[in-house]
Order: structure tokens, then sequence, then C-alpha cells
């Protein structure tokens, strides 16, 4: 009787552990997130290690491009995917915590560059890459410019040092994390603007004692000071 009555009051808590797991998807990003064999490395891989301390939520890290991470995840209960800028259209596609990464959209030209961007007018005509997918892509799109789509953003980079391309546009912060960690030319920084707030968006059926739990804990990693690399302090 004893024994059924303990078990009767685990179970729920069995229960409540197995629901605080989430399968964290991210894609790569060369300094912050990178495959090292079967891991997953990088400043990015780190601060989720200090978000499953800071939380009590397990992860477990997959790395895929983000274009198929992005069509994963609103399909695969049990998901989540960092990171992702929290737009009105993508709103209701997710649950949302965060954010974990502020940053500004940088424009950046080969080591040589000599020409000047102050504006959208500048680049009509030129040959920009960008992340898919990405508040960068979406700008282009919104100036009336095409940009040559990549799945990762160390692509887009080695077109510009390659000459492939005249711009390479991105998350400033991405940007530097990638300049970093590569070899090659280093680009210029042409021209700065707006700002890129990164979120982890969960999908739909993520228990919201999940979500609050994630939440919880980007909020002491950023009293910790543990986000400033990502720009938030």
């Amino acid at each position: 009787m004893r024994k059924a009555a303990l078990l009767s009051l685990l179970l729920p808590l069995a229960a409540t552990v197995q629901a605080e797991a989430v399968d964290m998807v991210v894609y790569p990003n060369a300094g912050v997130f990178d495959a090292d064999g079967s891991r997953i490395v990088g400043p990015g891989a780190d601060m989720l290690a200090r978000l499953q301390m800071a939380s009590g939520v397990q992860m477990s890290q997959q790395l895929m491009p983000i274009a198929r991470a992005m069509q994963t995840v609103p399909h695969k209960p049990g998901s989540c995917l960092v990171a992702l800028p929290r737009t009105p259209e993508r709103e209701a596609q997710y649950r949302w915590a965060g954010p974990w990464a502020t940053s500004a959209i940088g424009l950046y030209g080969g080591a040589n560059e000599t020409r000047h961007v102050e504006g959208p007018a500048d680049l009509r005509g030129a040959q920009i890459a960008v992340l898919r997918e990405s508040t960068p892509a979406a700008w282009l799109k919104e100036q009336g410019l095409t940009g040559h789509e990549v799945n990762d953003v160390t692509i887009g980079l080695r077109m510009l040092q390659a000459g492939r391309v005249d711009f390479w546009l991105g998350n400033d912060l991405a940007a530097r994390f990638v300049i970093r960690n590569l070899s090659g030319p280093v680009p210029r920084l042409l021209y700065s603007f707006g700002r890129i707030d990164l979120y982890m968006a969960c999908h739909l059926a993520t228990p919201a004692e999940t979500l609050e739990r994630l939440q919880a804990g980007f909020d002491q990693l950023r009293r910790n000071g543990d986000l400033a690399e990502f720009g938030l302090r």
C-alpha cells in the first residue's frame, strides 16, 4: 500500500521531469555554433549549457541549416530553434523565450573596398550575400534589392573574400564571431543600421512551465552578465 502511495506521488513528478526537456535546434555559424565531430561547440553551445543549468530544462543540441531548421521546429513537438528574430509574421508560429542576443545589421565590403554606402540607393545593381530567412534578407526585399541567399553566414563571408559578391549583409554580432574565427582578408564594415533581437523559438505545444523556466534562465544569465558577449547587458 505504501509503495502504491509513493508511486502515485512520484508519477506526476516524473511526468514533470520528462516535460522539462527540449531538443534545441541550432544552425551553423562559425565562431558561435560549430560542429566538432559529433559535438556542437562554440560560445553559443556554451551559452546553452549555462542556460540549462540556470533554467533546469534539459537540452539536447542538433545542428542543421537554417532553412531546414525553420521547417522542422514548427512540426516537431518538444523542439526549439536558436536563434530567430521575433517578427509579426512569425509571432503566432512559435512560443518564445529570450532575447538571448541583440545586434545591428552590418554591410561589409572587401578588405580594400573604397566605395561609400549611405543607404539602399547605393546598393542598386550590387551583388550581396545574405543569410536565408534572416532579418537582413527581409530588409533587402523591402528595399526592392535582390540578395544572393546562403544557408550559412560563413559562406557569405567566403564569397565576399573570393570576390564573388560585392557586399556581405548580416547580423553584425554574428559577423564579428565569424570574422574572428576564420582566416583570410578581414572585410570592412561599411554601413551599420537598425536592430536585431534574437530569441529562442519553440514549438507551439511547448508547456508553459518549460517556457517560464527558460525565460527565468535567460533573465538570470543576463543579470549575471553571461549574455554580454551576445550584446545584452
